[in-house]
């Protein structure tokens, strides 16, 4: 039974993190176009797992946002799903049944969604196995902190951090990095998603407790830099940690198929930046809250569907071994290397859908656009996030696969056929009118 006062449901909440920073040894991606990986050069910030759980006194349900690239679900090997086994060690510990996975996507972190070898690489199995028993934890300690909590929530839009990387310009080029071109140069608008969505809780003492927060931008500032890091939205979590003392900061990504940070491979100067900007902004929309604005709800709940989603065409493997001996081409190279990804299962995801009171949010499996992240917003979510509870690469839009380009160029990295995108677009807007 939920606890209640007089007739508002109460509600406790918990935060945790953990360091989650590899030894160096452990390989990153360096290209995915040849499947190269190297390992680190070093630590430049240290990686972390934070867990927000939120109890009704009826159900809890538990974000837990990890500095990743993201979770190939067979990333541990055949027969073996990350995100469910995760979510089993957790309810053993807990009974909290209701967990979503989400990666901040930051690109110098480790190699986990499988468009390299690394799962074969000596050692990498180890350090798998211990990755998640800390992942695990990171979960049952914010659920064995839970403290009674206010919840609060704003939406504020953030300009000068993310820019689209498909410009279509009137040459039918893509414009793909660097300042934005002139509007005379752009065949129409270029998308981009600026609201930075912000739930923070505080303790019934009015101390802060936690922050949950969402915006939309590849972290790519930092990507090809070998140190360790994660990125501007380590940096954006990390200062509002600072600036409000007991309190854990969760970063999740929306739908940044193809949005990057304003910054790509650049320095870590441009990482404070980017990460300074969308914390002041936080911060700024964390201290002109009134007390009047908590939240009035506090019912939780959680639901989530599989969706199976069709391979885009590709040779078969034996096909593709047979023409990389013909011809031992890159072209030929990148499509055997997705036919042995293809070869492995079926491309099988999941959507899964959390509410807090009126607030409502919602995981996507991979790399959506973000045409695809604003409709389904303006369908009723506060905000999606990306790169969650598995990986299955880009979900292009149809226009996309006429544009071209690296997202749609068949590859380890664009494995659905077209068309899944508006499939997943259909099936999320499903799940949030029957949850209502």
């Amino acid at each position: 039974m939920a606890a209640k006062l007089g007739d508002q449901v109460m509600l406790k909440a918990g935060v945790s993190k953990q360091i989650v920073t590899p030894p160096t040894w452990v390989p990153y991606l360096t290209s995915s176009g040849n499947g190269t990986c190297a390992p680190f050069e070093g630590v430049h910030d240290d990686l972390y797992a934070r867990a927000l759980v939120l109890d009704d006194g009826d159900r809890a349900i538990c974000v837990l946002a990890v500095d990743a690239i993201g979770y190939e679900n067979s990333i541990l090997g055949e027969g073996r799903d990350f995100t469910r086994e995760l979510r089993e060690r957790v309810i053993r510990e807990t009974g909290m049944e209701d967990l979503m996975l989400c990666a901040t996507h930051s690109h110098s972190t480790p190699e986990t969604i499988g468009l390299t070898p690394f799962r074969e690489l000596p050692g990498i199995s180890e350090w798998l196995e211990g990755h998640l028993e800390v992942l695990v934890k990171v979960a049952v300690d914010a659920f064995s902190g839970r403290t009674s909590a206010r919840a609060f929530s704003r939406i504020c839009r953030v300009e000068g951090v993310a820019r689209n990387r498909r410009i279509l310009l009137k040459d039918g080029t893509l414009d793909r990095r660097g300042e934005p071109p002139l509007t005379g140069k752009a065949n129409g608008a270029w998308p981009v998603d600026e609201d930075l969505f912000v739930l923070y809780l505080e303790r019934d003492s009015g101390e802060p407790l936690g922050v949950l927060l969402n915006y939309t931008a590849h972290p790519v500032v930092a990507m090809l830099l070998p140190p360790v890091s994660a990125d501007y939205p380590g940096v954006t979590a990390s200062r509002v940690e600072r600036a409000l003392p007991g309190a854990i900061c969760l970063f999740t990504n929306g739908a940044c198929g193809n949005v990057n940070s304003l910054h790509v491979s650049t320095n870590f100067n441009d990482v404070e930046k980017l990460g300074g900007i969308l914390a002041d902004a936080a911060l700024r929309e964390i201290s002109d809250l009134k007390p009047e604005e908590a939240c009035h709800r506090y019912n939780v709940s959680s639901s989530r569907k599989s969706v199976a989603f069709s391979s885009r065409p590709c040779p078969g493997l034996a096909e593709a071994r047979e023409a990389v001996r013909e011809a031992d081409t890159p072209v030929n190279q990148r499509l055997l290397r997705l036919a042995k990804k293809l070869s492995e299962g079926s491309l099988s995801g999941e959507i899964q859908l959390m509410r807090l009171g009126d607030l409502c949010w919602m995981a996507l499996p991979g790399e959506v656009f973000v045409e695809t992240g604003v409709r389904l917003k303006k369908s009723g979510l506060d905000f999606v996030a990306g790169n969650a509870n598995g990986w299955l690469g880009y979900f292009p839009t149809l226009n996309a696969y006429n544009e071209g380009g690296y997202e749609v160029t068949a590859g380890v990295w664009s494995r659905v056929a077209p068309g899944s995108a508006e499939q997943l677009e259909e099936m999320c807007r499903q799940l949030v009118f029957s949850d209502v």
